[in-house]
């Protein structure tokens, strides 16, 4: 998910040309301009990247904390609705969904599981969701910067 928000802010500062916009002209060009999102859910993007250190917010006026310039959008890019309430979720909960959906495994096996790891090694359960994950075949790498984000912040 974090990989995507890049590419989002990316997107909108090529997009424009410019190094700082401020919030309105953000979430206004996704809004408005691209019809992506609502602007309520543009001014959720711009506190979520800044909550995930990808945008530098002073006063009214917010900027790519990376290289934007150096992010590859793929043709055909779009954001919508449905990846920001993904986003939305806790990190525990994006796990559990991904390996749910990949594995076919029911929520209780899947959780009964990762409480096990997470009691047996004595770990974080977003960490115990990965090693189930891994454990079983599914992959599980776009969580794991994250996860050691988590880690690093605890």
């Amino acid at each position: 998910m974090i990989e995507e928000l890049k590419k989002l802010i990316a997107f909108i500062f090529q997009r424009s040309g410019k190094e700082k916009m401020s919030e309105k002209e953000f979430y206004m060009s996704l809004s408005f301009e691209l019809g992506w999102l609502t602007p309520g859910e543009g001014m959720k993007v711009i506190e979520k990247a800044v909550e995930k250190n990808l945008l530098v917010k002073e006063n009214d006026i917010i900027y790519p904390a990376f290289d934007c310039k150096n992010v590859e959008i793929p043709l055909g890019f779009k954001f919508d609705g449905d990846k920001l309430k993904e986003m939305e979720k806790d990190l525990f909960s994006r796990i559990i969904d991904k390996i749910i959906v990949k594995s076919k495994l029911g929520e209780k096996k899947v959780k009964k599981e990762i409480e096990n790891i997470e009691k047996n090694l004595n770990v974080y359960p977003e960490v115990a969701g990965i090693f189930f994950a891994k454990k079983i075949g599914v992959e599980v790498e776009e969580f794991l910067e994250e996860v050691k984000n988590l880690i690093k912040n605890l």
